[in-house]
Order: structure tokens, then C-alpha cells, then sequence
């Protein structure tokens, strides 16, 4: 019991600090490199989005390319068409979804992730359904096979008790 306590107390320890700049330092002075190091949390204070988005199309299988190099397409390799429109009517006016006036401005997506792809879908469904009738047909089969063999076996059986001949 205590070797499990040193082990587990050993290991917390030699994991507890590994990600701390710099790797495997820690400052005891310094309470917010304990955790993470002196990093901000920008992400805790950002705004949500100032547009909001509307599909358009259906959900599609990204190409080759477009997994590699989109964003979009990182999550679950498929991407569906949307119309992405700017929430603040002082932004709707100064910027549309095809123009760009500035080299900084945001750009609204024209994709988005999604989950599933239906013609995908439903060739797996249609897939997954035959196997299982095919497993179903083929039970029913071996099945009936047993059964008459099994009732053959008795009938055999019970000639044989009685003695009559089977041909």
C-alpha cells in the first residue's frame, strides 16, 4: 500500500510542473508559473462574434487539399455552406461577405464544419442494414439445417427402438 502511495506521489510530482516554462523550473516565488507560467488568458475576455451565420447548402466531404489546409475541414472532415451576415448594422454598411477594404479586415467564412454528409450516412446505413440481413437470412438457414437434422437424428433413434427400417 505505501509503495503505491510513493509511486503515485513520485509521479504527481514529476508531472505536476512539466509544463511550466521553462520545462521541469519552477519559481516558488512566483505563484503564477506554478500553473501555467505567466500567460495571459485572452481567450477568457474575447466578445462573442459580431455576425451571425445561416446555412445554405447541404453538408459535403472536403477534398484532399481542403483537409489539409482549411480550417473547417480539421474537425470532422466535412464542410457545409453558409451565408455569414455582419450582427452590428454599422459593419453591415461599411463591409459585405465579398469585399474587402482593408489588408487587416475580417473576412465572414463562406464553410463550416458539420458532422455528417447524407449521402455518406446512408450508404453506411444501407450497408450496415444488409449485413445484418445477410446475418439474419444465413441464421434462419443454418437454423433450419439443425432442426432437420437434429428431428432426422430422433427419428433414426426411435426406428431403431422399434425396429423398423429406415430406408
Amino acid at each position: 500500500n505505501s509503495l503505491f502511495f510513493r509511486f503515485f506521489a513520485f509521479t504527481f510530482a514529476d508531472t505536476q510542473y512539466r509544463r511550466t516554462p521553462p520545462f521541469g523550473f519552477t519559481d516558488k516565488d512566483n505563484k503564477s508559473s506554478k500553473h501555467l507560467g505567466d500567460y495571459t488568458h485572452s481567450h477568457e475576455t474575447v466578445d462573442k462574434s459580431t455576425y451571425s451565420c445561416h446555412s445554405i447548402g447541404e453538408c459535403e466531404v472536403c477534398s484532399p487539399l481542403e483537409m489539409k489546409t482549411q480550417q473547417y475541414c480539421l474537425e470532422f472532415g466535412n464542410r457545409e455552406a453558409v451565408r455569414c451576415e455582419w450582427d452590428d448594422p454599422e459593419l453591415a454598411d461599411k463591409k459585405s461577405q465579398t469585399q474587402i477594404y482593408e489588408d487587416d479586415a475580417i473576412s465572414l467564412p463562406s464553410f463550416r464544419a458539420c458532422p455528417r454528409v447524407k449521402s455518406v450516412e446512408r450508404a453506411r446505413f444501407i450497408k450496415f442494414e444488409g449485413f445484418n440481413a445477410a446475418v439474419a437470412v444465413i441464421s434462419v438457414i443454418v437454423f433450419t439445417w439443425r432442426q432437420r437434422k437434429i428431428m432426422r437424428e430422433q427419428y433414426q433413434r426411435l426406428a431403431q427402438r422399434i425396429g423398423v427400417t429406415v430406408v
